[in-house]
């Protein structure tokens, strides 16, 4: 199929459409909602524990927080946490995975070594550790991407290393040989395209797994406290038992659209594989 066909049949896939039409929402929440309601969502001038009504549409927390405005920012910080998160664990996946399927021999064990380590260690306690180091007032949300990045590239190496095994016995990868081009070239010239339907889907799964680790490490107390994020409201909510106390405002509406955030990434991907694979697109 061309750029065209492709298009025409993805964007005619119920799976992605809905994916897409759900995140679509919640960017343009994301970038207009600052802009229609600016509010800072740090301040606490505001009441606390005011429940949703006409001058605070979704109530604010035990601090006076306003939870509307805490949203709009989150929805933002919290994708561009999982962008980052993907494309780190991307780059270094496929970086890792074309060297060492198209080299062989030592470079292959001493990086799939490297890779079994890594896979072996606890993301959290990862977590913990460099950003206890680095010091809370100087962690940022790109430390945090790539905190979750080091610890989720490993799965996508090894795949992307076993397909690059199997690529690397096919004709044209034969005749570049002969053409005399370098494994490098080769790699990343004519192997690495035949990957982009399974990097894709992988990239979309990733910002997925950003989005709930970010959460995951927010409610822990490990992301910067001077950045919002859906995590964030969430770790508000917990540390002053808005759960407890019933303040359903502060938790359910940042609770519902990171559900739904998870949701449509993963309808997305799901449509992707569809349109790509001949086999899912026939049934």
């Amino acid at each position: 199929m061309n750029i065209l066909e492709t298009l025409y049949v993805l964007f005619n896939n119920k799976r992605f459409m809905i994916g897409f039409g759900i995140i679509l929402f919640q960017l343009l929440l994301s970038f207009l909602g600052p802009l229609l309601y600016p509010v800072d969502p740090f301040s606490t001038d505001n009441p606390p524990w005011t429940p949703p009504n006409e001058v605070y549409p979704l109530g604010t927390d035990r601090s006076g927080r306003d939870v509307l405005s805490m949203i709009f920012h989150g929805i933002r910080n919290s994708l561009y946490v999982g962008v980052l998160t993907g494309l780190f664990t991307i780059i270094i996946g496929i970086i890792v995975g074309l060297i060492s399927g198209i080299k062989g021999g030592l470079l292959d064990e001493i990086l799939m070594a490297m890779t079994n380590i890594v896979m072996l260690i606890p993301g959290v306690l990862l977590a913990i550790l460099i950003i206890t180091y680095i010091g809370y007032e100087n962690a940022r949300l790109e430390l945090v991407a790539l905190v979750l990045s080091i610890t989720a590239w490993p799965g996508f190496a090894r795949a992307v290393r076993s397909q690059v095994l199997s690529l690397r016995e096919r004709e044209f990868v034969y005749l570049s040989r002969i053409a005399g081009y370098n494994s490098l070239k080769i790699a990343f010239q004519d192997i690495l395209p035949h990957l982009a339907t399974f990097t894709l889907v992988s990239f979309v799964n990733y910002i997925n797994l950003g989005i709930n680790g970010e959460v995951g490490l927010s409610i822990l107390g490990l992301t910067p406290m001077n950045i919002m994020t859906l995590g964030k409201i969430l770790y508000f909510a917990a540390i002053t038992q808005a759960f407890i106390l019933g303040k359903w405002w502060t938790f359910i509406p940042a609770g519902l659209l990171q559900v739904l955030l998870s949701v449509s990434l993963l309808l997305i991907a799901t449509g992707i594989d569809e349109v790509f694979n001949p086999r899912l697109r026939g049934m």
